[in-house]
């Protein structure tokens, strides 16, 4: 199978040249070689996918650079302030993405959509320079990318100027999990926890000031932010944003694996013919899961607030005063009817029209038995929450 053309060295020295900066960033150069090398070996791409592959290495690089340039320019970007960011923190499947969009549909909230994601960084440094050049970018990746996989928008919907969750922000610190959504790289991901991963929370908090900076986001709204990878790391969640409210997502792993695995075929597609091991991402959901349990029970009860998947596929008003609520934020009659409104809508399941996301835990040689073993604690858990929410219903 073909390898990416450049050498990791090779990357860094196309974006320090393609981004016109001329900025020592060779720290990250161990971390790049262990990621490349990981998608080369592990990840065995087709021929276009490594050169694809590549190209996102080189503009996350090229982002590192334009904002450690801005950053050194204006160092007034390290005042702004993240005021008690609202972070939607379930595992993949849970409805988190469901959750965010529709919160987002209030217009409370500042949100990142896919193109502010995929492209943070000015390209000239100058704060009146237009975006467009970056959204064309993004318009011309996932035009690329929809062609090649059109199913994935069955399960999820990449659009340029779509609500979107944060992984393309963590990319930028080439310490991430979020890497493993588009090749597989069994050796990058055994190496990640014997390095931790608090820098891409460290790189989260900057490049949320930098967009602010820029006027991407808006004064006094707070920032509403989700990834499915913060299950078992909120710990480092909490101290880079200590006065976070976390929305913890649930759905029983019986339906979050096997979907979450055939998302997986949906996203390498572009790059490769190499699929997800079913085993190791069992083993990983399991300690993820396992890791959030443990913290959860050291937890005060109001720390975050658990939300069921059943909650999320009916009227959705009960669940948004309480989540209002848990974040002491006025929820006002025209947000209320804004997010009611695209949860009827066709906005409130946009996938369907694009068919449906198909999957069982069967197709990846996974049985029930085997899920309700490995994952006794949590589903005793989301069923005792189901009861509770019935009980409640019921007075």
């Amino acid at each position: 199978m073909p390898n990416m053309p450049q050498t990791p060295q090779q990357m860094m020295d196309t974006a320090r040249r393609e981004a016109g900066v001329d900025i020592d960033d060779s720290a990250i150069l161990p971390a790049v070689s262990r990621l490349v090398d990981s998608i080369n070996i592990d990840g065995q791409p087709r021929e276009e996918g490594a050169v694809m592959l590549q190209s996102r290495i080189t503009r996350v690089l090229k982002n590192r650079l334009r904002m450690a340039r801005d950053f050194a320019a204006y160092p007034e970007i390290h005042e702004q302030k993240i005021d008690r960011p609202i972070f939607i923190c379930g595992m993949a499947r849970t409805g988190s993405t469901k959750t965010q969009k529709l919160l987002a549909a209030s217009g409370d909230f500042n949100f990142l959509t896919f193109w502010k994601a995929f492209n943070p960084s000015l390209i000239s440094g100058d704060r009146s320079e237009s975006p467009q050049g970056r959204i064309d970018d993004a318009d011309e990746y996932l035009q690329w990318y929809d062609e090649r996989s059109p199913e994935t928008r069955a399960g999820h919907i990449f659009e340029t100027h779509g609500t979107e969750e944060e992984s393309g922000i963590l990319e930028l610190s080439m310490i991430s999990p979020v890497w493993f959504g588009w090749s597989r790289m069994d050796s990058y991901l055994a190496w990640l926890p014997t390095v931790g991963m608090k820098d891409q929370f460290d790189v989260l908090v900057r490049t949320l000031k930098y967009l602010q900076w820029q006027g991407l986001a808006e004064t006094g709204k707070r920032w509403l932010l989700k990834s499915p990878l913060y299950s078992g790391l909120e710990p480092l969640l909490l101290d880079a944003f200590p006065d976070a409210c976390l929305l913890m997502t649930h759905r029983t792993p019986m339906d979050t694996i096997p979907s979450g695995l055939r998302l997986l075929e949906c996203f390498y597609k572009p790059f490769t013919d190499r699929q997800a091991n079913p085993e190791a991402y069992v083993e990983g959901v399991k300690m993820a899961t396992d890791a959030h349990m443990e913290w959860r029970a050291t937890q005060p009860n109001d720390r975050f607030l658990d939300v069921p998947f059943s909650q999320l596929v009916g009227p959705p008003e009960h669940t948004l005063r309480s989540i209002y609520a848990y974040a002491d934020e006025p929820l006002s009659d025209a947000s209320l009817k804004r997010m009611n409104d695209w949860a009827s809508g066709d906005m409130g399941n946009p996938q369907k029209k694009y068919g449906k996301h198909q999957y069982s835990l069967d197709q990846f040689g996974l049985t029930q038995e085997r899920i309700a073993t490995d994952f006794s604690n949590y589903i005793a858990f989301i069923d005792e929450l189901e009861k509770t929410r019935a009980n409640l219903q019921v007075r």
